[in-house]
């Protein structure tokens, strides 16, 4: 897959001992159809992958929603916030894949990426 847009997330709360990474990379395969993989895990550790594929770019601005979420509601399942970390992205794709209401949730880190 040729990443266009890539956007990292971390959470970390020393206390419990939670330290993990979220990240999610859009782009198009082989076929030209649109793609998403998600990799997330313990920070330091390989983690898992998961990917999806659709023809039409809104399916996966709703899955890209969804996902994010998801990760909003951290602080009450795992006990602290996902902050926006990085976020990469390629001239010919633009940052309207990520809902806007949504991201603008998200805390930025001191070390985060590019503003929107």
């Amino acid at each position: 897959m040729d990443d266009r847009l890539v956007v990292v997330f971390e959470a970390h709360h020393p206390d419990r001992d939670h330290h993990r990474w979220y990240e999610m990379a859009v782009g198009r395969d082989l076929f030209d159809h649109w793609m998403m993989t998600i990799r997330y895990g313990r920070i330091g550790q390989p983690g898992q992958q998961r990917r999806y594929t659709a023809v039409d770019p809104d399916a996966l601005r709703a899955i890209i929603r969804a996902h994010l979420l998801r990760r909003l509601s951290a602080p009450r399942r795992i006990g602290c916030a996902y902050r926006l970390a990085s976020c990469m992205c390629a001239t010919e794709l633009d940052l309207s894949w990520l809902p806007e209401d949504v991201i603008e949730r998200f805390e930025r880190s001191p070390l985060s990426g590019p503003e929107r």
